[in-house]
């Protein structure tokens, strides 16, 4: 399907205006990449009452064109990888249009989020020039894989798949939320959690609240979520994979999400101005954030009261557990010859199903990294003595634990 033209009047923030920082659950607003257009119209469905709204199966969704992270780069904070999970929106229509705020919300509650796989291995190298020592780290192989293929099929040239059940809800009374403020609180009248026979707001009275308030500086969340992905049996099961390869490095394996939620900013110069990374960082360097922040977190009255749940596995009445494509299981049997191949290639970016298909097609596994294969077993052994005769004098050089250099294996810190 081709991309829809943005109506006129419509802003998209720049390109360049992107944020390196995975969404934090207590609602920071960073920069994130532009958000390219909007999906054609379809057939709206009157909402029942948003928290009691049962699981769905819905229709495969239109197209919604995001500009994608290149993960051929690394991005790293606080020690973790980063991607693109926030997409910015700026539309004068948001501003004071519910049923055009809604229509586009359900549009976009149809995309679904793309959770990844992050695996990455790295070691230490210590080098001794003189009397000092210098430690730097060095990553051995960074995989990435996306699990969107996992989570639903869409429409493509074959024609259109099965999606999994989505469900789009509000926030209820007692959740303690943003609610067109800067502080999270819960709804007036409502002390706690747990509330019997009261009527939650859906999300048409929600952006009918957001466009009716006087405020200059606004901001409407819709987030998305991932339900029944075990992220844990995955992990121990890539984790045992790599070290099968003798790997001895550091091991990292996240799940972070792309796509998870979507800002829609109000219009106006001053969120323009927010959105734009060069003017960040005027701001940085000349320390005006010192003044412009305290303001902008006050000023700013957020709105965080709706999400979409993408659901990898849900349960049904008969306590049955179901998958909407593939289990974490049938995923790992299917991929880990692929992952292990990659690895031990030191792999480093995206990596996509085609690549996996080829890579798993290979013959053979590649040889273990820093050993020569040659077919030769007389040959590869005394090509391996001699590697951990260097590997020994490399550690008496550099002054590092002499156990290191016998341990054998590759990835470890030296």
């Amino acid at each position: 399907m081709g991309r829809t033209a943005p109506a006129a009047g419509s802003y998209r923030d720049d390109p360049d205006a992107v944020s390196l920082h995975t969404t934090p659950d207590d609602y920071n607003y960073d920069d994130a990449p532009e958000i390219t257009g909007l999906p054609p119209s379809y057939a709206d469905v009157e909402d029942e009452n948003a928290a009691a709204a049962p699981v769905i199966q819905h229709l495969p969704p239109p197209e919604f064109q995001f500009k994608r992270m290149n993960h051929d780069n690394l991005w790293m904070s606080h020690g973790k990888p980063q991607v693109y999970s926030t997409q910015n929106l700026i539309d004068s229509r948001y501003d004071s249009d519910p049923q055009h705020l809604e229509r586009d919300v359900r549009k976009l509650a149809q995309q679904a989020p793309n959770p990844l796989i992050y695996i990455m291995g790295t070691h230490k190298e210590t080098t001794k020039r003189g009397d000092k020592k210098e430690t730097k780290e060095v990553t051995d192989f960074r995989i990435v894989i996306s699990m969107k293929e996992a989570l639903c099929h869409v429409c493509d040239q074959g024609g259109c798949h099965r999606t999994p059940p989505m469900r789009l809800t509000t926030a209820s009374n007692g959740e303690k939320t943003y609610r067109g403020s800067f502080i999270k609180k819960r709804a007036p009248g409502f002390k706690q959690d747990i509330e019997v026979g009261t009527s939650v707001p859906d999300l048409r009275e929600w952006c009918h609240r957001y466009c009716a308030s006087p405020s200059l500086l606004r901001t409407f969340r819709l987030r998305r979520e991932v339900r029944g992905f075990n992220e844990e049996f995955l992990k121990n099961r890539i984790e045992g994979l790599i070290r099968s390869t003798n790997y001895r490095g550091h091991l990292s394996i996240t799940f972070p999400i792309e796509d998870q939620s979507i800002d829609i900013y109000t219009s106006n110069f001053i969120n323009n101005w927010r959105l734009k990374t060069w003017v960040r960082w005027i701001f940085y360097l000349t320390f005006l954030w010192i003044f412009t922040w305290p303001y902008l977190l006050f000023a700013t009255k957020r709105y965080a009261i709706v999400k979409t749940e993408w659901f990898y596995s849900s349960v049904d009445d008969s306590g049955n557990k179901k998958y909407s494509t593939i289990s974490e299981e049938d995923w790992f049997q299917r991929w880990h010859v692929g992952v292990r191949r990659l690895a031990l290639d030191r792999f480093q970016g995206e990596a996509s199903y085609e690549e996996l298909r080829g890579v798993q097609a290979r013959p053979a596994d590649p040889p273990m990294p820093g050993t020569i294969n040659t077919g030769h077993v007389g040959v590869d052994n005394a090509v391996g003595l001699l590697q951990q005769g260097f590997q020994v004098a490399s550690a008496i050089s550099r002054g590092s634990n002499l156990a290191r250099g016998l341990q054998g294996g590759w990835g470890y810190d030296c």
